[in-house]
């Protein structure tokens, strides 16, 4: 039988048992972390944590930590949020054109198109 080996790891990846441990207190805590009651306390103490963690792994101050949900959000947190600081009318970004949607979507829409 041959050994078969999985290459697309752009989709997913598998799962190291220590990050699996740690999202499994995250998974138990299923409150808002930004709310005040009894289920967002845990969460927020949880969220804070890792905030902090990253922090120190990329030696920067917590508040310039910002966790998304994904790739998507971002891509249009960088993009956006750079070009409408600046003003739309004096941002250009350039890219390429075989650049992935999600960074030509928000592209088009905060600045001027260049390839």
């Amino acid at each position: 039988m041959l050994e078969q080996l999985y290459f697309d790891y752009n989709a997913s990846t598998p799962v190291h048992p220590r990050v699996a441990a740690a999202m499994q207190a995250a998974l138990d805590s299923y409150g808002n972390p930004t709310s005040a009651h009894w289920a967002g306390g845990p969460a927020r103490l949880i969220v804070e944590d890792a905030r902090r963690q990253v922090a120190h792994l990329l030696e920067c101050a917590t508040d310039e930590v910002i966790f998304t949900s994904g790739g998507s959000e971002a891509n249009n947190l960088v993009l956006k949020g750079l070009a409408f600081a600046r003003g739309v009318a004096n941002t250009h970004i350039v890219t390429t054109a075989i650049e992935h949607p999600a960074i030509l979507a928000p592209r088009h829409q905060a600045g001027h198109v260049a390839h």
